[in-house]
Order: structure tokens, then sequence, then C-alpha cells
């Protein structure tokens, strides 16, 4: 199998549309796979199959990569389309699609081949870490627990769960964490008196589709394995997944597809990276705070990243009363 089969399928004159070749051996006469590309000239591996059963496993939400579902005319079959939105990934994406079409050879029909694709197609994020263990690294493991520590101290108490989960953007590959309404807010984790926090975009602390915007940062530190007071990753992904099941049941789905999506994986054994809450702080980010935005940047600049000094942040330091009134208050208008 050729590492990139896209390269001779014409690209569709249609702008909705995707031309496809069949993968010779990947499946029988009630189902099949294609490789296939859109207007855009997107890679695209595509499931034909029965249209009777929708499949068990929820299908991902993940970085750049989607994955959708098609009806074909006659609404006998459907198109389960993986379709590659982040060019640069193009030989992660190969490798999981040569997993994918090696484990559907051996399905005995085509509910099985659905199930094995898009149990598969989870495994993308780890593919994108590349790390040498597949879990989360530390980095990654900080932020997911400022996020967290947002999403349950400070939107779960405000708005519905539901409203709570479905604000938090950051996971579907916006540049901002949350948004409620015409609330933004960015969460960042630092450890103890670091005394910048980094910001990945000018997007971030852009307030200019927000009526207010704020900057939330966690102060985290590395435990110890036997002190009780540290906990994991996994522990506060949990305690997340269970106040939001207190509260309502049928959002917790979501919530555990943002952060599978993110890269987080129940299987994964996090004790040997403990943590601690050190505290937090809350700011207003308003006139005069210090940040760049869209309209700083001169055109032809790119992949803007930069650091802020919270030492220069005191005079926009708010409390957390500000936050809760401010989410209950913005949520009326989007």
């Amino acid at each position: 199998m050729s590492d990139n089969p896209w390269r001779q399928i014409e690209t569709p004159k249609e702008v909705a549309g995707f031309n496809a070749r069949r993968i010779p051996d990947a499946g029988s006469s009630a189902w099949g796979l294609y490789w296939g590309v859109d207007r855009h000239r997107h890679c695209l591996l595509i499931l034909q199959h029965d249209a009777g059963r929708p499949p068990t496993h929820r299908l991902p939400i993940l970085r750049g990569l989607r994955v959708e579902t098609h009806a074909t005319g006659d609404g006998r079959e459907t198109l389960l389309v993986l379709r590659l939105t982040a060019g640069e990934h193009r030989d992660l994406f190969y490798r999981l699609c040569s997993d994918i079409v090696k484990a559907t050879r051996v399905a005995e029909s085509s509910d099985e081949a659905l199930e094995r694709v898009v149990v598969r197609t989870w495994r993308w994020h780890r593919l994108l870490r590349g790390g040498p263990d597949g879990r989360l690294s530390r980095e990654e493991q900080k932020g997911l627990i400022g996020e967290l520590r947002v999403l349950e101290q400070h939107l779960l108490p405000s708005v519905s769960a539901a409203d709570a989960v479905g604000s938090w953007i950051g996971p579907l590959g916006e540049a901002r964490d949350f948004r409620i309404g015409l609330i933004g807010v960015e969460a960042k984790a630092r450890a103890p008196l670091a005394p910048t926090v980094r910001i990945s975009s000018p997007e971030q602390l852009d307030s200019t589709d927000t009526s207010r915007l704020f900057l939330h940062v966690t102060d985290i530190a590395a435990g110890t394995e036997d002190s009780d007071s540290a906990w994991t990753v996994t522990d506060a992904v949990r305690g997340t997944r269970d106040a939001i099941l207190d509260r309502d049941m049928s959002a917790v789905e979501e919530f555990e597809d943002r952060v599978l999506s993110i890269g987080f994986d129940w299987a994964d054994d996090y004790s040997d990276h403990p943590w601690t809450i050190a505290g937090s702080s809350l700011y207003e980010v308003v006139d005069g705070f210090p940040r760049l935005t869209p309209s700083d940047i001169s055109v032809g600049v790119s992949d803007v990243r930069y650091s802020i000094a919270l030492a220069r942040c005191e005079d926009f330091r708010v409390g957390a009363q500000d936050l809760s009134s401010a989410i209950v208050g913005g949520n009326d208008g989007d």
C-alpha cells in the first residue's frame, strides 16, 4: 500500500463532493473502504456500510480530523468519512488508515467493520502526541487540570451542566478554552510562583467577540506519591465527571468526548505524576491588560506566542463572584 494513496485521485468539481477509489481486499460486497479526496484536497478514508445500524461507540471529536456520516442517495447505505483537515499530519493519518484497513479486513459483517473503524479512530490523539508512552505530558496534564477547575468551580455552579460542558470549546480546536453566552474564559496553569503564563495565540485574549473576558490561572505543584493530599489528572477528571453526573447524567457523554479529544484515556496510569493545587488567580481582560491581539499583528507575521508577567496584571485582578455574576448575566445573549 502506497504511503500516499490519495495522490492519483482527481479533485472533484463539486464543492461538497469527493472522489474515491476502493481499497482492494478491504471489505466485502456488503461494505468497503475507500481512499478519497474532497475539493480542497483533504485526504479522506471512507467506510461504506449498511445504514441499518448506527455505531454503538460514540463518534470522536478530534483536532485536525473530522468524523462525519453521510447517507447515500437511495438511503440504503451510509458513508462514515474520516476527513483530515490538518494537512501537516498526513503521515500520521496514513498510519491510522493503515491500522484501520488491517483491522477491518478480519471483520465478518458491516456492523463489525463499522465498530472497528470507530474504535481505531479514537487513537488519533495518541498519534498526534507521539510521546514515548502515549500519555498526556506533564504540561498537558496541568493544562487539563486548570480547565477542569474552571468548569467545576465556576461554570457548574452558575449554569446547567449541559451548558457548562457545551461552553468548554478548547478541546474542539477553538483558540479560547470557554465561551458561555458572551462571556469568555481562558484557563492557564503554572508552577507556583512562576512569574509568567504562556499565551499560545493572539486570539486567546482577544475580547472583540465577547462582552467580558477573563483569565483564570491555577497554581499546580508536583506532589509526592505518598502524600494524602496529592491526586492525579485521572482523579481530577473523575471528580469533575462525578460533579456533572450529580447534576445531569445526559451531559456526561459530551464531557467524556471532550477529555478523550484532548488525549486523556481512562486506561492510562498517572499514579507516578501526582499533583497538588497551590491556589488560583482570576483577572479580567479589559483595556490596558498586557496582551497581543490579532489587530496588533502585522500582515505576514504568524505563529505568534508570548508570555505575560502576572505581576503586571495585579490591577486587573477580580474575585470569583465577578466571574460568576458575569456568567449568569451574560448567558442570555449569544
